[in-house]
C-alpha cells in the first residue's frame, strides 16, 4: 500500500527565491501521494501567494509565539494521518529524487524514527570554511545510528537536521513529539529521545539537498549561543551522548588537516577565528542556559 506522505515548510520572508524551492518540490516523483503545508509567521513578501499559488495549504503561527519545536510539533499534528512526514526550512532546494530517497531509506529500517540527508552548499555561494562543514557533518556514506554506536560517535550519534529531514510519524507520536518550548535544535532533542528509547537516527547521503547557510561571524556566533543555551538547558544530552566541546575539537584538527592538505595554509588563521567565534558564542550560550 503507497505511504501517506506530508511535507512542511516554516516560513518567514523567505523571498524572491522560495518559488524555486517549490518548484523543486513539484517536480519530485515519490511512491506515495504528497500534501505539502507551509506554517507561515507573518511573512510580508510573497511567501505565501507563492504558495497558494502551486495550491499548497498556508496555516499561520504568531512570531510571539514561535518556536522551533512549536511549529514542528504543529506540522506534525496538522499532518497526523500521514505515515511519514518531511520537514524543510524555506531555503533548501532538493536534488532530483532527493525525497524518495530520503523516504525508501527510512522505509527499510523500521526502528528508525528520523533520517536526514545530505547538504551540499550552492557553488555561487560557497564559503570555504561552511564547506568544510558540510562535508564534515553531511559525509557520503550512509549512517544508521543507535545507542551501540555513541562509544564511537559520540555526540554525533544524535546529530540531525530538519533542514531536510523526514519522520515515520507512529514512533515520533509514541516518543512524544516534538517539545513546544523547545526554542532551538528540536532536531537534536528528537534525535537523543529516540535513541535514548531504543530506536534509531539515520542519514541518507543519497538524499541531497542545496543548502547554504553563509553567515558572517556575528551571525556565526549568535548560531552557536543558541546552541550553547539549548544545552544548557538539557544538560542530559551531553551527559548521555558525549560533549559538543568534543566534537568541536575534532573539526578543528580536522579541517586543519584538510588546509594543509589543499596547501591553504594562509586561511588557517581564519580557520582559528572562526572556530574561537563559535567557542565564545556556545560558551556564553551555555551559561545563560543554566
Amino acid at each position: 500500500m503507497r505511504p501517506k506522505l506530508g511535507l512542511a515548510i516554516p516560513t518567514l520572508n523567505a523571498g524572491s527565491q522560495f518559488y524555486k524551492v517549490l518548484e523543486a518540490i513539484r517536480k519530485q516523483q515519490l511512491s506515495g501521494e504528497l500534501r505539502t503545508i507551509i506554517i507561515d509567521s507573518g511573512s510580508v513578501d510573497d511567501t505565501t501567494f507563492f504558495a497558494q499559488k502551486r495550491g499548497i495549504e498556508v496555516y499561520r503561527i504568531d512570531q510571539d509565539k514561535f518556536t522551533h519545536g512549536l511549529v514542528r510539533q504543529m506540522a506534525t499534528e496538522i499532518l497526523t494521518d500521514c505515515d511519514f512526514v518531511f520537514l524543510m526550512t524555506q531555503d533548501v532546494l532538493l536534488h532530483k529524487n532527493s525525497l524518495q530517497e530520503l523516504l525508501s531509506f527510512i522505509e527499510q529500517h523500521k526502528e528508525m524514527v528520523v533520517a536526514y540527508g545530505r547538504q551540499v552548499a550552492e557553488k555561487a555561494r560557497e564559503n570555504y570554511f561552511e564547506q568544510m562543514d558540510r562535508n564534515y557533518n553531511y559525509p557520503r556514506t550512509n549512517l544508521v545510528k543507535s545507542e551501540k554506536n555513541t562509544a564511537k560517535l559520540g555526540i554525533k550519534t544524535v546529530f540531525s537536521s530538519d533542514a531536510f529531514s523526514v519522520y515515520r510519524l507512529s514512533l515520533l507520536k509514541k516518543i512524544g513529539g516534538f517539545p513546544e518550548k523547545i526554542k532551538f535544535a528540536e532536531d537534536m532533542y528528537v534525535a537523543a529521545v529516540a535513541v535514548k528509547n531504543g530506536f534509531q537516527v539515520g542519514y541518507c547521503a543519497d538524499a541531497v539537498v542545496t543548502h547554504s547557510n553563509d553567515l558572517n561571524l556575528i551571525e556565526l556566533f549568535e548560531r552557536y549561543k543558541n546552541i550553547g543555551i539549548f544545552h544548557g538547558q538539557n544538560k542530559w544530552i551531553q551527559n548521555e551522548f558525549g560533549s559538543n566541546e568534543e566534537n568541536g575539537i575534532g573539526l578543528i584538527f580536522s579541517q586543519s588537516h584538510k588546509l594543509l592538505k589543499d596547501k591553504k595554509v594562509m586561511k588557517i588563521p581564519e580557520l582559528f577565528v572562526r572556530s574561537g567565534v563559535k567557542y565564545v558564542g556556545y560558551i556564553l550560550g551555555k551559561n545563560m542556559g543554566k
